[in-house]
């Protein structure tokens, strides 16, 4: 029987659900260690964003604007500190070993679900912010560990922006069904219930990832230090400024809409209308990528991605609605997610296997810095909706325009 204030379709509709996602993933899986790849992302996933709808609930839409802005304030903080101190300690213990890179992945799924079965009993007190940061510092480290990964367990004869797609795809599959869920298990119950599954979730996936392969060769201090020298070129530092920018405006534009939508008093429901649609445009975006491989580099990929975004906020700024708000949101979804995908190649491709975790750990940082930094500006000044979505377009299609210049000069700088 389904619990009481859910309907009795919910349930087969969330097992149908679940049924087709499993054959997606097995379609995409051209080999057992790259499913449970697939898996343990998918989990991971889903459990992120359980945690974020039950914190939305708690953090911001339930209290006073003024007290949200300090709350999102101190969370966004709270989401810079652990890059400045663990990413140095992360990077050099990932690039050891595959082995490292494997454990860190089964630790931060246990250690998610652990953090989100303490937060469920926690919600009123002091501990919240400590344990969220918590969580997100191990959503973090899972995402470094997985992209160092990647390539040693790609499938043969997959290109890498093809494997990370996959991998997108199985974390947007994942959010479309753990959304309405969330959104249900709210209704019906509460935020400590939702956290509760979350931690569930977490630790589902935490199966799938220890039996990943990892060979227990230790790599020679001599051969991570050259590696890491290669990992300054100027084509990984330029895609890493663009993408950078990229993040920067979509943290600006998640708190931006989010208090838009306060002001407008679609709380919740235009919430999960956002959330759906930014899940929806990133596993559009999963699907576009590999297939945009077949015409451009990853570095063009970027560009077009900057591009579509730059008109889409022009074009949804002239004519500002929710409608609009949504659509602008999944198409972002789809450049932001076509964008980290071809940088995750770039990175992946310009490095070698001995460097990867120490790359990604720092590029990561510098990522996780540039949405702080963006979408910090919308909590301290509060700016009219249509005019921040107009600005986030132009801004767009002028990193677009830098990257584009910038990769010309280097090209001539090349030429003998």
């Amino acid at each position: 029987m389904a619990p009481e204030g859910t309907s009795q379709n919910e349930v087969p509709l969330v097992r149908l659900a679940l049924r087709r996602a499993a054959r997606r993933v097995r379609a995409e899986a051209a080999t057992p260690q790259f499913g449970r790849l697939l898996l343990m992302q998918a989990f991971g996933a889903g459990g992120d964003a359980l945690i974020a709808l039950a914190l939305a609930g708690s953090l911001f839409f339930s209290v006073p604007e003024t007290t949200a802005r300090g709350r999102v304030l101190l969370y966004l903080l709270l989401t810079m500190a652990p890059f400045a101190i663990a990413a140095p300690l992360l990077s050099k213990a990932l690039d050891r070993s595959a082995a490292s890179l494997r454990a860190a992945l089964v630790l931060a799924a246990a250690g998610r679900a652990a953090a989100a079965w303490l937060l469920a009993t926690r919600l009123d007190s002091l501990l919240l912010f400590p344990i969220a940061f918590a969580i997100l510092v191990l959503s973090r480290v899972a995402l470094i560990a997985r992209a160092a990964l990647l390539p040693t367990i790609a499938p043969e004869g997959r290109t890498l922006v093809r494997a990370n797609s996959s991998l997108s795809k199985s974390s947007a599959i994942a959010g479309i069904i753990a959304v309405p869920l969330g959104l249900a298990v709210l209704s019906a119950f509460d935020a400590s219930t939702e956290l509760l599954v979350a931690a569930a979730v977490y630790l589902i996936g935490a199966a799938p990832a220890a039996r990943l392969p990892a060979p227990r060769r230790t790599r020679p201090r001599h051969e991570r230090i050259g590696a890491r020298s290669a990992a300054r070129s100027m084509t990984v530092r330029q895609a890493v400024v663009a993408t950078g920018g990229m993040r920067f405006l979509v943290g600006f534009l998640v708190f931006h809409l989010a208090f838009a939508l306060r002001r407008e008093d679609l709380a919740a429901v235009g919430l999960g209308l956002l959330v759906a649609s930014a899940a929806t445009g990133s596993l559009i975006g999963a699907f576009v990528a590999p297939r945009l491989r077949h015409r451009l580099k990853e570095e063009g990929i970027i560009v077009m991605s900057l591009a579509a975004g730059g008109l889409a906020g022009i074009l949804a700024g002239s004519r500002f609605s929710l409608v609009t708000a949504a659509a602008l949101v999944g198409i972002f979804g789809v450049a932001a997610g076509a964008a980290k995908l071809s940088f995750d190649s770039i990175v992946q491709r310009d490095i070698s296997e001995g460097a990867r975790g120490w790359a990604f750990a720092r590029f990561e940082a510098v990522l996780q810095f540039a949405w702080v930094v963006g979408g910090t500006i919308p909590v301290l000044v509060s700016i009219p909706a249509a005019a921040g979505v107009i600005g986030v377009g132009v801004l767009a299609n002028a990193l677009g325009l830098v990257y584009v210049f910038g990769r010309h000069r280097a090209r001539a700088a090349a030429l003998p």
